[in-house]
Parts: C-alpha cells; structure tokens; sequence
C-alpha cells in the first residue's frame, strides 16, 4: 500500500512538470550537465516501472528532450530514466551544437555514450558544409562522429557522392567514402573505391584505384588529391591520363585545370595517339591552353612511321603551336626549295593540321633505320616538313655521311625526300676499308628514294675523290678533280656514277701511286663513331 501510495506521488509529480513543459513560455530552465537525459516538453505521457532497472515513461505529442548542449525532437519517444536509452518515433530532429541537425523517422539513443542509431529517411545537415542522406545512421555524438553502412549521398553545394559505406568526422569535415563510390561536381566525375572528402576545402583524397572523367579526358591514380575549389591535383604511383587525341603517364603528376598547366617527374611516357608522336623523358611540363609540352632530363621522341619510325633525342624537347611562337621570331623556309608558287599556309583555318613545331637544344641525335643524324639543335616545322639542324650538323644514310653549317631535311610522311646542306657541305661515301668517295662544295642537294639517298648535287666550286671500280668491284684508280658542280647517282645503296658540271679539272692516280696526302679533301671526317647503331644507343650519354 505504501509503495502503490509513493508511486502516485511520483507520477503526479511528473504530471505537473509535463504540463509546466508543454508551454513553452512558462517552462523552467533545468541544470545544464552532459549526462542528465531530461524531459522538456510532451503533450501526453504513461509511466511504467518494471525492474529495478527498468523505468519506462512514455511521452506523445511534441516531446522535446535534451541531454547537455543537444535536443532530441520526435512525436513520440519512450524513455528509460535509468539506462538512458531513448526510443523516438516519427519526424525525429536531433539538434547537436545548433548547426549540426538530424532528421529521420526513428532513433534509438544511449544517452550513457551518447550514441544514436537513426532509421528511415535519415538527413543529417550541416548548415555550413552539407547534407547527408541514407537509411541508417550511426552517430556518435561524443567524437562527433557519424557513419552509413547500406547506402547513402552526401550533397556539398554542387557536389554530390554516393556510397555503400561512409563515416564523417564533424571535427575536421572529413568524410570517408568506402564501396562503389561517385562523386559528381560540375565538370567532373570521379568513381573509386575508398575516396576521403574534405567539405570545407572540397577536396578529395584518393587511397584506392580511382577513375576521374573531366569532359573527354579520364585520369587514372590510385594515391594522391585534387581539389575541386581550385582545379589542382597532385597524383602519385604511376597515375595515367588519356584523352581523345593522347595520353601521358608518370610516377608523379601536378597539375592546375584552372591555369591549364602540369609537371610530370618519373618515367614519362607521353603518346600523341592523333599524330602518332611518343615523348620519353624523365620530367615534362604541359601547357594545355597553349597545346605546349617541354621535356627535360634524357627526352626521346619517337614518330610513328610504318617499318621505320624516327627516334629523337636531346638534352631538351620542346613542342608548341607556330601561332604561339613570338612574333620576333621566323621559320627559315627556304622558298626556291618548295617551288615559286609555294603560298604559305592558313595556320588557324583549313591547314591547322600544319600549325605545330618542335625543337631540341643541345647533343641532337636521330636515328631511323634508313636515315641517322647529330647536331647541337633543331628546328621542325609543321608548314613544311623540314627538320632544321644546326651547329657541325652530320646525317648518315647507308654508306654515305653527309655534313655542313646547317641542313635542312625534308620529309613526307616522316620519310625522308630531300635534303639541303649549306656552307662548307662535305659528303662522304666508304667504299672500301680505307677509301672514301668525297665531295666537298658550298651546297649539297640530296633526293631520297625509299628512305634512302638517290641522287646528290654539289655546287660552289666543288671538289671530289672518287674511287673507280670495275665489274667485280676492285678498285682501279682515284680521281681528285674540282668542277662547278658535281652530281652523283646510287644504286642499290651505293654511289654507281659521278658526272662533273663545267670548268673540270682533275687527275686519275693508279691506285698503287697515289701521292700522300691526296686520298682525302681539306676537312675530311669520317665521324661513324658518333653515328647511332640503334635506338637504345639515344639512350645513353653522348
């Protein structure tokens, strides 16, 4: 009797403090502490006391609870005053620190850890950072700490991700996506499967194979970040990125979308797929907006070509677009070589196609198997198909090495068909262990046939050795004579004849009399030492 007596007390007690509550206006303020789970506001309750460690108190219409600086909002909720554990039912609000609220059709809550499990049309916003959406919701509100398990979005301003499985971290607005993750931003798709996501700074870390789609370009990393607010990446192990017309891979890429810039470090390998061009190289620099690229650090470009590609290397490469170039500066074209009606290319409109250039600074060397070259540096230019080289310039082809202050060698299709040497031009061509054929004069013009040199005309006082030979190739005799030009004609690789053009002078030494010193022109070099063997031989240091 007694007991049944102390428990309408205690119920009429909480019957009068329920009504103070329901009006807002006339409810005392209770002692803010972080553990004490206290009842605010309901419009109707049933209390039930079952054990010593179950007391239930069941609150409907409006209820409104709070446990330290969070309020806990539902239709309606059944409480256990002792355990602290919080059932709510329909429209459930938690409102953590003002900013940070809660919705969803059910929460259980232990107020001992301050741990809730939120079910049905969860969203959790951020007034400042963004909404997170899912079914279930794990969060702790001790650690601020929040996580889905069965799917779930999270919207940031214009970015949306979506996930299995994901846990943010109020602290630091990080949120950690895992399982069939995507994140779309304007411009941007990215899928993975564990990505970090930073709300403030907007940027994502990647921890795992990750694909980026940015309008027709795809970037392919597993370990690095890219800021979404700025345009800036920085990928690491081996990240690949491809495009409609190329694609570029390294050990370490940077790059800023805004500027249009990258820096690639580490066995670069760039693939031009539309004009068939690969660049080597240690570290590149891209200039997007200007379609540029400069590689240092042992470059090697290579141009696709069928049977015979051609493989470039120097200290520095660099490749841009002929309307970038300063205006200070002029391709050397030499007109008389491209005909009197040569009409210069429209660059920006229907021959764009030949709006591109290439040079490389210092130790040029070329190789292909028909045709190899050194020099200090080159020029190449779309409007032509010219390589320029400059400074003690040296081509080989075959048996024949051809020299001279500069030459210019023109191609089709990668191919070479003409050649121009200028200024102290000197060809050679070995016959035998010790014999050479030489030409020296002011200009050589060469035509290539097949890849290889078919006929050559030197000019300017020209001066030459030449070796007769008869039907089974032995030697005869040496011619040394001097003409106004001279033209020589191959066959088969090799020179077959020589015809000499106005105002010949000259003499034919028996090969066993032949005075010393005559065997060879002023300034004959067989450089073959500096000729390379194969493509590897780029490689190495000149």
């Amino acid at each position: 009797m007694k007991q049944v007596v102390m428990t309408l007390i205690f119920l009429g007690k909480i019957c009068v403090s329920l009504a103070q509550n329901a009006v807002p206006a006339a409810a005392s303020p209770l002692p803010d502490t972080t553990q004490k789970l206290e009842i605010l506001r309901a419009l109707r309750y049933n209390f039930e006391k079952k054990d010593s460690i179950n007391s239930f108190l069941s609150l409907a219409g409006n209820v409104e609870l709070r446990q330290g600086g969070t309020l806990f909002y539902a239709d309606s909720a059944v409480v256990n005053q002792l355990t602290k554990v919080v059932e709510a039912f329909g429209n459930v609000h938690v409102n953590d620190g003002d900013t940070m609220n809660t919705y969803a059709n059910y929460m259980r809550y232990t107020g001992a850890n301050k741990l809730a499990y939120l079910k049905g049309n969860v969203k959790m916003v951020d007034n400042k950072d963004g909404i997170i959406t899912t079914q279930e919701l794990w969060y702790d509100l001790n650690a601020s700490m929040a996580n889905y398990k069965t799917g779930g979005r999270v919207v940031n301003q214009k970015t949306v991700l979506t996930s299995t499985g994901a846990t943010y971290y109020g602290a630091t607005k990080d949120v950690v996506f895992r399982k069939k993750v995507v994140l779309n931003a304007p411009g941007y798709s990215i899928y993975t499967d564990s990505l970090q996501y930073n709300s403030i700074s907007e940027q994502a870390t990647f921890i795992a194979p990750t694909t980026i789609i940015n309008n027709n370009r795809k970037i392919y990393t597993s370990k690095g970040y890219y800021d979404l607010k700025t345009g800036t990446a920085v990928f690491a192990n081996r990240p690949k990125i491809v495009d409609s017309t190329s694609s570029i891979t390294a050990d370490d890429i940077r790059f800023d979308d805004k500027e249009g810039i990258g820096q690639f470090k580490g066995n670069v390998v760039f693939n031009d797929t539309a004009n068939g061009i690969s660049i080597l190289s240690n570290e590149l620099f891209a200039n997007n907006k200007k379609n540029a690229i400069l590689a240092t650090e042992k470059p090697l470009m290579i141009i696709q070509q069928d049977g015979d590609s051609l493989y470039i290397a120097a200290d520095t490469l660099y490749s841009g677009r002929i309307t970038d170039m300063p205006k200070s500066r002029t391709i050397p074209v030499i007109t008389d070589t491209l005909g009197k009606a040569w009409v210069a290319p429209d660059l920006l409109g229907k021959d764009s196609s030949m709006n591109r250039f290439f040079e490389a600074w210092n130790n040029v060397r070329i190789f292909s198997d028909s045709v190899q070259a050194k020099a200090d540096s080159l020029f190449y230019g779309g409007i032509d198909s010219a390589f320029r080289l400059f400074k003690k310039p040296v081509i080989w082809s075959a048996d024949s090495q051809i020299s001279g202050d500069t030459i210019y060698l023109f191609t089709s299709n990668q191919k070479p068909q003409r050649m121009f040497a200028f200024f102290n031009s000197f060809i050679v061509n070995k016959v035998g262990a010790h014999q050479y054929n030489q030409v020296k004069g002011n200009t050589v013009n060469a035509l290539f046939k097949e890849g290889y040199i078919d006929y050559v005309r030197t000019k300017g006082r020209a001066e030459t050795v030449y070796y007769a030979q008869d039907e089974n190739n032995g030697f005869v005799g040496m011619n040394r004579a001097t003409s106004d030009a001279v033209d020589m004609f191959f066959n088969n690789r090799k020179p077959e004849r020589v015809k000499f053009i106005n105002d010949l002078q000259g003499i034919t030494y028996p090969m066993r009399q032949i005075p010393p010193g005559q065997a060879t022109l002023k300034g004959f070099e067989w450089l073959d030492k500096l000729r390379p063997k194969t493509w590897l031989d780029l490689l190495k240091d000149p």
